[in-house]
C-alpha cells in the first residue's frame, strides 16, 4: 500500500509544481513568484546537509535518510518523527514525571468570567499577516522571520498587560525558533498549552506557497487568544503555565522534541501538555465536534479534556486515531509526560487544503475556533490551579 502511495505521489508531483506557485501574496518579501526560487528568503538552511534519522512507527527501526527520501515520505502522506537530535527520548525505558490531575473541576467561576472576555477579533488580525508570509518553512529565512514576527505580537500583548510573564525564543539547529510564554506560578510544576507555527508546501517545501491558515495558524491564534484573556483576567496560577509555539513540526516534530528533551534532561516537572494542531475547519455535512486524539496520548488527560469540553464549551468530544508522529503532543508522550491533543473534527483528513496555497483564512470558521480557545483557557485554570504535589 505504501509503495502505491509513493508512486501516486510522484506521478502527481508534476502538476503540483505549478500549483505550488499559484497566485497569492508573496508576503513580507517583495519578490515576484518567478523570483521566489532565486531569493535567499526561500533557500533551505543546513539542516539536511547530512542524513537524518527518521522513524515512521514504533514497530519499524529508524533509518538514516536523505532530504529527497524524506520528501517522498511527506508526499506519500507518511507521518514520521525526525529523531536525529532526540534519540534518547525513543528509548523504551523512558519514564517521566508522575503528575496529579484534578479529579473534579473547581475553577468554574474564574473560568467563566475569563471565557466571557473571549472574542474572534484577534484571529483575523493575526492570521492575515501571519499567512501573508509566502510560507513558514522551518529551515528558511521565512520561517525565522515569521517566528520573530509572532514573538513580537506576544511580547506586545504581555507588555500591555504588565503581567508576570516572560517571553523567550528557543533556538534550534534549523533557522526557525520556537516561542515560549511563561506565566509564572507559585510551584515548579509546569502546565503546557501548545500549537505549532510552521507551514510547509507538500511538493516544494522551502519555496512553494504554504499559507498555513488552518495548519497550524488556527492553533497558533487559538492559544494566543487564550493568552490574551488570561492576561486580561490577571491569571495567577499555582502551577506555572507555559504556552508554546513550536517550530519544525512539519519536519518531524523537531521543535517539540527538542523542548521535551530539554525539560526531561533538566528534570522539569511537566504536569501535562494540551496541544492544538488545526482548530478552524470542519465539514458542514458532519456534526461539529472537538476531536480528541486517542493514540499516543494519556487517557487521564483525555478524560479531563472531555470534562472541560462538557463544562465550558458547546461541543461534544469524539476520539479518533491520529497515527505515529501525528503532531507535537507525541513528543511529550514519548518523553514520558502526560499529553493530549484537541483537533478540529474527528476526521483527520477532512481538510484537503492543507500543505498547499489553498489553506487560507477564508476556509476557517472562527466561531468553531473559539470553542478551542475556551478549552485552552479552562485547561490552564483547572490544571494550573489544581492542588500541587
Amino acid at each position: 500500500m505504501r509503495v502505491a502511495l509513493v508512486a501516486l505521489a510522484l506521478v502527481a508531483a508534476v502538476g503540483a509544481v505549478q500549483h505550488a506557485f499559484a497566485p497569492g501574496p508573496v508576503g513580507h518579501v517583495g519578490e515576484s513568484h518567478n523570483d521566489v526560487r532565486m531569493s535567499a528568503e526561500f533557500q533551505p538552511g543546513s539542516l539536511y546537509d547530512s542524513r537524518r534519522l527518521i522513524k515512521v512507527s514504533e514497530h519499524v527501526r529508524a533509518r538514516w535518510m536523505s532530504l529527497d527520501a524524506i520528501l517522498v515520505l511527506r508526499q506519500a502522506g507518511v507521518r514520521f518523527m525526525d529523531i536525529t537530535d532526540a534519540q534518547d527520548l525513543h528509548d523504551l525505558s523512558v519514564s517521566g514525571y508522575e503528575s496529579t490531575l484534578p479529579l473534579e473541576l473547581s475553577q468554574g467561576d474564574a473560568v467563566n468570567k475569563t471565557l466571557a472576555l473571549l472574542s474572534t477579533d484577534l484571529y483575523g488580525l493575526v492570521l492575515e499577516p501571519f499567512t501573508a508570509f509566502h510560507n513558514r518553512y522551518y529551515d528558511s529565512e521565512n520561517g525565522r522571520k515569521s517566528s520573530k514576527w509572532l514573538q513580537e505580537q506576544i511580547e506586545e500583548m504581555v507588555a500591555m498587560a504588565k503581567a508576570n510573564v516572560t517571553v523567550s525564543s528557543v533556538e534550534h539547529r534549523f533557522k526557525q525558533p520556537s516561542v515560549v510564554a511563561r506565566i509564572h506560578g507559585q510551584s515548579d510544576e509546569i502546565v503546557v498549552v501548545s500549537a505549532h507555527q510552521d507551514s510547509v508546501n507538500m511538493w516544494l517545501p522551502w519555496f512553494g506557497r504554504a499559507s498555513g491558515a488552518d495548519d497550524d495558524g488556527s492553533g497558533t491564534v487559538t492559544i494566543l487568544e487564550a493568552l490574551r484573556v488570561l492576561l486580561d483576567s490577571s491569571f495567577a496560577p499555582r502551577r506555572t503555565v507555559e504556552l508554546h509555539w513550536y517550530a519544525g513540526e512539519e519536519g518531524g516534530l523537531l521543535g517539540s522534541q527538542a523542548i521535551a528533551k530539554q525539560y526531561k534532561d533538566e528534570g522539569r516537572k511537566v504536569v501535562a501538555n494540551l496541544h492544538f494542531d488545526m482548530t478552524g475547519f470542519w465539514k458542514r455535512t458532519e456534526p461539529e465536534v472537538i476531536g480528541l486524539v486517542a493514540d499516543r496520548t494519556d487517557p487521564e488527560t483525555r478524560d479531563l479534556v472531555k470534562k472541560l469540553a462538557r463544562a465550558y464549551t458547546r461541543l461534544e468530544t469524539r476520539e479518533f486515531e491520529c497515527g505515529y508522529g501525528c503532531s507535537d503532543h507525541a513528543s511529550w508522550n514519548q518523553a514520558g509526560f502526560r499529553s493530549a491533543m484537541a483537533f478540529e473534527s474527528d476526521q483527520l483528513e477532512a481538510n484537503t487544503h492543507i500543505h498547499s496555497p489553498e489553506d487560507t483564512v477564508a476556509t476557517l470558521d472562527f466561531n468553531h475556533m473559539l470553542e478551542f480557545s475556551k478549552l485552552a483557557v479552562a485547561f490552564a485554570y483547572e490544571v494550573g490551579n489544581a492542588k500541587t504535589s
